[in-house]
């Protein structure tokens, strides 16, 4: 069905533009007001009827429809291109939902763990009810559940009285959508609604662990890092190794990731050198962009009249600069023509910059897979 995709804004859209999403979210007077709102209403009276909508997350934007439709959950397949092998994630907004969709008493870790990280970018995996259609699970018979900190998704969820199967709202294989401009751009014509919530705080998607064994298992790194994880559960967390289990129980895991149409190149500053030897042989023809730190130094004389575009946009030290800034850069630098091809300093991969260099690894080696996948929440 070919839809006049429409972006609309709530009345609180200044709050939400400017405020903190995790102290609104956590705002229950916020919420019931939201709740009132006509535009949330819109996209709640559209989930109830089976159609998919684009959605604000703290980590990117989701396409959103009822988890338990399976007729509702193939129109995200159907609109994203997205493979039908891919788990996706479900958002609630109350634990008590959480009851109805995964087959098991939740352990006292769980419990430990979404006192502390929901609402925010951590999604766990638990064993699902079989309500829970195949459609949404891949097949499996897991589920991956996560309570969003953006109170725009909150209290879409709480007026439709149903959990939302979210994943990212591009189309697959592209770099996730931080602002709603993104998801236009994307999904023109193939959703009815699209909800601003302004930019997207945390920038890149949620942190998905298993922690059905002894050990616990960073299956896609993201919003918490392995680090926060493992200082508050007093234990090592280790990060799954892609595509070592043939079973993906987590979005991320398989198939191309996050990326630009032009090609990507990742360096270590200490090869600049011989990095910037080939990005200038390329800028001879064509202009190349180059993402780095502030701190990384260029020196004048080697970018004379070359045709090269520097982008310091982050500070070693404060890896959340890039995470927040990394999908829209790759946007706008893969609408530019003028732009051939983007070079992108490599992070150290602690705290959030595994999960940075984790979507940039990704998007670089895409060429690699054969299929477009697409990001998740």
């Amino acid at each position: 069905m070919q839809f006049k995709t429409v972006i609309k804004k709530t009345e609180y859209q200044a709050e939400l533009e400017v405020g903190s999403i995790k102290l609104l979210a956590l705002d229950s007077f916020f919420l019931e007001k939201l709740k009132q709102d006509a535009a949330v209403a819109e996209a709640a009276e559209f989930l109830q009827k089976g159609e998919v909508v684009g959605l604000p997350t703290e980590t990117v934007y989701g396409l959103a429809a009822d988890a338990l439709n399976p007729k509702a959950v193939r129109k995200i397949f159907q609109a994203k291109g997205r493979p039908q092998d891919n788990p996706l994630i479900v958002h609630i907004a109350k634990k008590i939902q959480l009851q109805q969709l995964i087959n098991e008493d939740i352990s006292e870790k769980a419990e430990k763990l979404m006192s502390k990280f929901w609402p925010g970018p951590l999604t766990i995996i638990f064993s699902k009810n079989k309500i829970v259609p195949s459609e949404t699970s891949a097949g499996l018979e897991t589920i991956a559940v996560r309570m969003p900190a953006h109170p725009l998704i909150l209290a879409v969820i709480e007026k439709t009285g149903l959990p939302l199967a979210a994943p990212s709202a591009n189309t697959s294989g592209f770099p996730s959508p931080t602002r709603a401009r993104h998801v236009y751009n994307d999904l023109k014509g193939k959703i009815p609604l699209i909800l601003d919530g302004g930019s997207c705080q945390v920038g890149v998607e949620s942190t998905v662990i298993d922690i059905r064994s002894k050990q616990v298992k960073v299956l896609r790194p993201g919003g918490i890092s392995r680090e926060e994880l493992s200082q508050y559960l007093g234990e090592e967390v280790i990060l799954a190794s892609d595509l070592k289990d043939k079973k993906v129980l987590s979005p991320g895991m398989k198939y191309r990731h996050y990326a630009p149409q032009k090609k990507l190149y990742i360096f270590n500053f200490t090869d600049k050198n011989y990095v910037l030897k080939q990005a200038l042989k390329k800028a001879e023809i064509k202009k190349v962009a180059i993402i780095t730190a502030r701190e990384s130094k260029f020196e004048a004389e080697e970018l004379a009249d070359k045709k090269i575009e520097i982008l310091k946009v982050f500070s070693h030290d404060q890896p959340e600069e890039l995470a927040q800034k990394l999908f829209h850069l790759l946007r706008k630098l893969d609408a530019d023509d003028s732009i051939a091809e983007i070079y992108i300093e490599e992070l150290n991969s602690e705290g959030i910059a595994e999960a940075v260099m984790n979507r940039v690894y990704k998007a670089a080696a895409a060429e690699k897979y054969s299929q477009p996948g697409g990001g998740d929440n």
